[in-house]
């Protein structure tokens, strides 16, 4: 269960970062925004194998 939840979380984080990409002109507070969400993405993805590796236990 909560791989799935983790793997929505990155789709959706990722389409967010992608609508920033899109829509707001380049700006140091956009790069700023796209970095923390790119963290957040390494972050989930580090407790999605952390949670794979759990349940297969």
């Amino acid at each position: 269960m909560i791989p799935k939840i983790i793997v929505w979380l990155v789709l959706l984080i990722a389409a967010i970062n992608l609508a920033i990409g899109l829509w707001i002109p380049e700006s140091p507070a956009r790069t700023t925004v796209s970095s923390i969400l790119l963290g957040l993405i390494v972050l989930l993805g580090v407790g999605y194998f952390i949670a794979l590796r759990r349940s297969s236990k």
